[in-house]
């Protein structure tokens, strides 16, 4: 293992102290390794919404070639069952949920 050294402010360690004793920590350490595991896994789960949107931006063309609407409301109902079947592809791919 690595070690790192940090420092804290007092305010920042009297609420680390707080919620050590009310999740059971039993050490600083411990409670430090869990806390930069959440926000890892956290960051890559936005990492993972953020490449479905891209993709899905991407996608935007996929319209092209889906019919002739007559009307603004047929268009518009293209327009999201469309948007909605790139919605589900990217959800599955990545195992997120966009909506």
């Amino acid at each position: 293992m690595e070690t790192v050294s940090i420092k804290l402010d007092k305010r920042i360690s009297g609420q680390m102290k707080k919620r050590m004793a009310e999740f059971n920590y039993s050490t600083k350490t411990e409670f430090i390794r869990d806390s930069i595991r959440d926000k890892l896994k956290l960051l890559e789960e936005e990492r993972k919404k953020k490449m479905a949107w891209e993709a899905l931006f991407a996608a935007r063309g996929a319209l092209k070639g889906k019919g002739k609407a007559k009307t603004d409301e047929e268009f518009r109902k293209i327009k999201e069952k469309a948007g909605e079947e790139i919605i589900k592809h990217y959800e599955k791919k990545f195992g997120i949920n966009i909506k």
